[in-house]
């Protein structure tokens, strides 16, 4: 179901098909186990691919924070209370890292393109897994008809001795026989590049010697007659609050549910651009920005829109609900829309959003390659899309090329500027920190189960670094 229509203050959109497929009801698409509208009569022009950032003024260094004692109570969890803890190559980290979190049990895990990385708590190396162990990391040709690789894209680590997996899939067309990734009822999705990439459910075994992987295929619906989930740019599990144990997987294009290995159809923003000629075309897909609220609302920001979409525990159930509210972030009012922030916006119109937050005062946030940061608090607002803010004038803060953002228990932010350096900001004092010890960043995750909270920052191939105290 997508979030479509037009202004902010509505709270009620019209559903609209995404080629046809949200249309449809959603039945529990199928697990595996591992190891083994036409177009319109005058097409817009393809999809650019995102632009390149403008460099950045160079934010003034401060020294961070005094850092504070440790908790004398609460759950600290097994790992050093320091500020910056870098885990590298010398702790059997190897390659680019990419993405990086805790599961329930707070085994540390830590993903590059081609392995996943697991240290249990009492051990000092982490222990690789590859393709040889389960994972779905396999070679396939791509639209250009060079080889290609189906690496890992994202992690997400979730209960106890598990964690999620996102690969990079098939993104190109598949020329007939296969029928187009939507809507030929009962289709034949039998072309092995369907399911290259898609996410696995990776379970460790209690001694940690050893990995089983659920592989998971995100169809559109039970007759199979859409495939658009292709490969998987962010994942969000929920570890607190009313969605506690619920899984999102943000794809190229849409997002979808997972509860106890049922997955549901997918959901999205859809802005529409508008052209000279009076035809509209949906513009929705690439899904980096996610996060969860208290209340077990998903924030959503992707390529071009921003959203949040209500908590049903049902994936089935889910996808069908209208978003809560659903807008862009500086889609101009034009006499076709009903204003600022509307979904129907000009041809071109983009946002790049990279990340997504929710503070503790329930207020979204979110990047952009475009954008910048912004943010929203809908219950303050009641509605009003006047009160969509972009903090684009704030001294240090770049106003654009922003790649991540994750929200602080104490209302600051921590963000991932263009020249990959990590970012403190207050919203409430405007201050700026370049954070001392990061480099190279790439992906940022907060950890609020263990006290003090736990920053997991990717840093390529400088390796990880999780920051502990204020």
């Amino acid at each position: 179901m997508l979030g479509r229509g037009g202004a902010l203050w509505a709270l009620v959109f019209v559903f609209a098909g995404c080629s046809g497929s949200d249309t449809q009801s959603a039945q529990n698409t199928p697990v595996e186990q591992s190891p083994g509208t036409p177009p319109p009569s005058t097409p817009p022009p393809s999809e650019p691919p995102p632009q390149t950032s403008p460099p950045s003024t160079t934010p003034p260094t401060q020294p961070p924070p005094v850092s504070l004692p440790p908790p004398t109570s609460g759950p600290a969890g097994p790992w050093p209370l320091g500020d910056v803890t870098v885990y590298d190559s010398s702790r059997g980290l190897i390659g680019d890292v990419i993405d990086a979190g805790a599961d329930d049990a707070q085994n540390m895990w830590v993903a590059t393109p081609d392995s996943l990385y697991v240290l249990k708590p009492g051990q000092s190396t982490f222990r690789q897994f590859t393709a040889a162990d389960g994972l779905h990391v396999q070679s396939f040709t791509d639209p250009n008809g060079q080889p290609a690789i189906s690496n890992i894209t994202a992690i997400a680590a979730g209960h106890a001795n598990e964690v999620f997996v996102g690969y990079k899939g098939f993104e190109g067309t598949i020329p007939p026989p296969a029928p187009p990734s939507c809507c030929v009822p009962f289709a034949d999705f039998s072309d092995p590049r369907w399911s290259l990439g898609q996410g696995d459910k990776v379970s460790l075994s209690q001694d940690g010697s050893s990995i089983q992987a659920r592989h998971y295929l995100f169809r559109c619906d039970g007759n199979e007659n859409c495939w658009e989930e292709r490969s998987v740019r962010r994942i969000v599990h929920a570890h607190q609050g009313a969605a506690a144990g619920h899984t999102f997987f943000g794809f190229d294009h849409g997002i979808t549910q997972v509860f106890n290995d049922a997955l549901g159809d997918h959901t999205h923003v859809q802005t529409m651009w508008h052209y000279a000629n009076g035809q509209e075309i949906q513009r929705m897909g690439e899904q980096y920005g996610l996060d969860v609220f208290p209340n077990g609302e998903l924030l959503t920001a992707g390529g071009y829109g921003v959203g949040s979409q209500p908590y049903n525990p049902d994936p089935s159930a889910w996808w069908k609900a209208s978003f809560v509210w659903a807008v862009t972030t500086n889609g101009p009012a034009e006499p076709y829309n009903k204003g600022a922030h509307d979904l129907i916006v000009p041809e071109g119109y983009r946002e790049d959003n990279r990340g997504a937050a929710v503070g503790p005062d329930g207020t979204a946030w979110w990047v952009g390659l475009q954008t910048g940061l912004s943010s929203y608090n809908h219950e303050t607002a009641r509605g009003n899309a006047s009160f969509i803010r972009t903090w684009n004038t704030v001294q240090g803060l770049p106003a654009s090329g922003l790649l991540d953002i994750a929200a602080d228990s104490d209302g600051t932010l921590w963000i991932i500027d263009n020249n990959r350096r990590l970012l403190r900001f207050d919203p409430a004092n405007m201050r700026i920190q370049v954070w001392p010890g990061i480099s190279n960043a790439r992906r940022v995750v907060m950890d609020t189960t263990v006290i003090p909270r736990a920053l997991y920052v990717s840093m390529g191939v400088n390796g990880l670094a999780v920051i502990r105290a204020k």
